[in-house]
């Protein structure tokens, strides 16, 4: 196991300048802005907030500033983070350092992120970025991570909308890992993150017949959903920034959402978190429900229900077992009940007795049909008909119509004007009798008034002075719920380049293709060219430039394809646009400079687009982590058959071949991925499209949005990071089956690859005798 570096001792002189240091590299990082404005300048159409990273040029500033300072931490001496993870350097510090000693104590973690020892927090200010836009930067933690020489660096960056828009910031928290020399590699090829099965930044609609098989799944949207006419299973928890609709025949367990939510006719939610309003309909009956404001009940039932607004009980034959409301609770609708109701203002109800049904409120109840008890602030009104066992209020009490009462306490005036009785009344003030109602017992401080003389029913004693004895109702506290974080995910398809095996692009009207981390092929950029054999030609054979003569190449180097024939081409170009339909093509990280449409076949392949991907006709693709090492390594048959010219064709940087492993690669988690920054700092791409009869195997990734339809199945986890900035909402529909339990060992789908500017090669390790700093996370502050 890998040890912490052991405390180096420096003087204090050796502690000053640390601003200065940084604040003449960041001058220096100035010079080189326009170079990061292609992965970190995200001006974009400004569209509503934290949907995208282009939202305002302040934010674009922002991301400015997260590369500029992650290209800083590189040229730092090695030993500040030593010192600055020993507590030194800091302007204050609220956390005790974590020296070497304790850090070597330290139990270990799952979470390879996690720190060794207690963090050091405080502030280090860096200045010197305001030509970019940046007026604030600051680190504000750095610890040690188990690996040796590995540290992880939080800086909070601060963007300034320059251009049209007055006075607007924006702050990104960013969290590096930097990777000193003689560290091992960041687990997961760097950049890794932990997700749901499902993760849209912008609104997400599902219909259709859509399963989650195996573990139960998690769905995180930044936006509004709506699960609507579909048959839905397996969902374990929604978290959702916006609105969410559920309709009938749809089962998830948990709803968490930053706004209102709806359930609607039979659906099956059991716990509803709402910060927004909650409304209950058809014949949903969720077993809990909280909400930050108001829930009301026009059709349903449920069972805990907690509200900081009020309850409303609109429709008939409600039943709750338990209300607690900061506001009031008016309930309107006949029948069903309520077995406890708690509330700071006023309750109105109309249900049945339930026996028990106990009613508590800070200001005044009103009860139709009867209570088990019933206990105010206020004034207590009994009215219609029933009985209500025991009554207490600060106030005064009245009984209407048929209604009844067993104890009454108040500390007010008490008036019988109805034709029911009280079996005993303790009132601070006067009681009131209108006709021929008994009372059985009691003591009053102020006036009998009987309007019939003769009723000799009311058998109360006067006590000129008598105070009733009823305590003020408890407060009621409903906590206030934690506004939903959805960790961001930023796809940007160009520094994905440099990992691919196989890099399509088109030079000089010819379809180039650049090959690397391949066994069989030597590195380099060929041109597909025809190859002839048994006096026909065969097309998309790799060749050297100056090996073609005219669409022939004369000394042919190796084919990727495996068409229909070897006399079909697999791949095709026009105007931007990319064709792959064949059988099969050689495995590994395939990257497309434009769209991509993907046909038939099966293929064992990441397929990486800058522009949109989609798939048609019978197709499946099966990341090469999904399929793991037989499959992609060793070329050994999947559907759709072995073709003998890929046998020695291995991706080395997926294949460990002397251990006959998968080596750690994120980014061959992936089936597809779309979407990049261009060099203008705009967006393009991202709308992955997977048509009917598509089977992927392996994670969906992307950067705009998705559409699925017909027979879809989706083994991993999906990400539609909406980065556009167009509107809509992704749409999930048809016959949908989402599954992240199949594959082999290697695969992970709540791993993602590094999406970034800092993006390396996969599955490598940082090179030896320099430093690596990643952006491992981001978020907006």
């Amino acid at each position: 196991m890998s040890t912490v570096r052991g405390h180096r001792s420096n003087p204090p002189r050796h502690q000053r300048g640390v601003a200065t240091i940084l604040v003449l590299l960041l001058l220096g990082l100035v010079v080189g802005t326009t170079v990061f404005a292609m992965t970190g300048s995200l001006r974009g159409t400004q569209q509503r907030q934290l949907t995208v990273h282009a939202a305002t040029a302040a934010q674009g500033a922002a991301w400015r500033g997260v590369e500029t300072i992650r290209t800083a931490l590189l040229a730092l001496p090695e030993d500040r983070y030593e010192r600055w993870a020993d507590g030194q350097g800091w302007s204050r510090r609220d956390a005790v350092p974590a020296t070497p000693a304790a850090a070597a104590a330290a139990a270990p973690s799952a979470d390879p992120y996690a720190c060794q020892g207690a963090p050091v927090r405080g502030e280090i200010a860096i200045t010197g970025a305001e030509a970019i836009a940046v007026p604030r930067a600051t680190i504000s933690e750095v610890c040690r991570l188990p690996g040796a020489a590995t540290y992880r660096v939080t800086a909070q960056v601060t963007g300034r909308a320059s251009e049209g828009t007055s006075a607007t910031t924006s702050t990104v928290e960013a969290v590096y890992i930097v990777a000193l020399p003689g560290a091992a590699a960041p687990p997961g090829g760097g950049g890794a993150a932990t997700l749901g099965a499902i993760n849209i930044y912008r609104d997400l609609d599902i219909s259709g017949g859509i399963a989650f098989t195996g573990e139960n799944a998690v769905i995180n949207v930044d936006g509004d959903v709506r699960l609507d006419n579909a048959s839905i299973t397996g969902i374990d928890t929604l978290r959702a920034t916006g609105n969410v609709t559920i309709g009938s025949g749809i089962r998830v367990n948990t709803v968490e959402s930053d706004g209102d939510v709806v359930l609607r006719g039979s659906s099956g939610v059991s716990q509803v978190r709402a910060k927004g309003h909650v409304r209950v309909e058809g014949g949903a009956r969720p077993m809990s429900i909280r909400s930050d404001r108001t829930v009301t009940f026009a059709g349903g039932s449920g069972d805990v229900v907690e509200a900081k607004g009020d309850v409303l009980v609109t429709a008939g034959g409600v039943t709750i077992s338990a209300i607690t409301s900061e506001g009031s609770v008016r309930w309107t609708g006949s029948g069903g009940g309520a077995g406890s109701i708690r509330a700071n203002g006023d309750i109105e109800y109309g249900g049945a007795n339930r026996n028990p049904t106990t009613l508590v409120a800070g200001r005044n109840i009103s009860v139709a049909a009867g209570a088990t008890s019933a206990h105010a602030g206020g004034r207590v009104q009994l009215s219609g008909w029933g009985h209500t066992g025991q009554v207490r209020a600060g106030g005064d009490v009245v009984l209407l119509g048929s209604t009844s009462a067993g104890t009454i306490t108040s500390r007010g005036n008490v008036r019988l004007e109805g034709s029911g009785a009280a079996d005993a009344v303790f009132a601070s003030g006067s009681l009131y009798v209108s006709g021929w109602q008994a009372v059985g017992a009691g003591t009053i401080g102020g006036a009998l008034q009987r309007a019939q003389a003769g009723n000799n029913n009311v058998r109360v004693t006067v006590q000129r002075g008598y105070q009733a004895g009823v305590p003020m109702p408890a407060t009621v506290a409903v906590p206030v719920l934690a506004a939903i974080d959805i960790p961001r995910v930023r796809v940007d398809t160009f520094p994905l380049r440099e990992a691919a095996n196989y890099r399509f692009e088109v030079a000089n009207g010819r379809i180039q293709v650049t090959v690397a981390h391949v066994q069989g092929i030597p590195a380099g950029t060929y041109v597909l060219g025809d190859r002839l054999a048994n006096n026909s030609r065969q097309p998309d054979w790799l060749c050297r430039p100056q090996d073609m003569s005219g669409t022939l190449c004369t000394r042919p180097v190796a084919t990727i394809c495996q068409g229909f024939s070897p006399q079909n081409s697999c791949f095709a170009h026009a105007n931007g646009n990319w064709t792959v339909n064949g059988t099969s093509m050689a495995r590994g990280l395939a990257w497309f400079d434009g769209n991509l449409e993907v046909g038939n076949g099966t293929y064992v392949n990441t397929f990486i687009a800058t522009g949109n991907i989609r798939t048609a006709g019978a197709h499946r693709t099966m990341a090469p982590n999904w399929a793991g090492y037989a499959s992609t390594c060793t070329n050994a048959s999947v559907a759709g058959g072995v073709n003998a010219n890929f046998a020695e064709l291995v991706p080395t940087n997926l294949c460990d071949t002397a251990a006959r492993t998968m080596l750690d690669s994120t980014l061959a988690n992936a089936a597809y991925i779309a979407g990049g920054y261009r060099p203008n700092g705009t967006y393009g791409g991202g709308f992955i499209d997977l048509g009917a009869s598509t089977v992927a195997s392996g994670n969906v990734v992307a950067g705009d949005t998705l559409a699925t339809g017909g027979s879809t199945r989706i083994d991993g986890s999906i990400i539609v990071a909406a980065q556009s900035g167009a509107t809509g909402a992704a749409t999930i529909s048809g016959s949908t089956t989402i599954n992240q339990t199949t594959g082999d060992i290697a695969f992970d789908p709540g791993a993602l690859p590094c999406l970034g500017a800092s993006c390396g090669a996969a599955g490598t390790a940082p090179p030896t005798g320099s430093p690596e700093a990643t952006v491992l996370w981001t978020r907006y502050r």
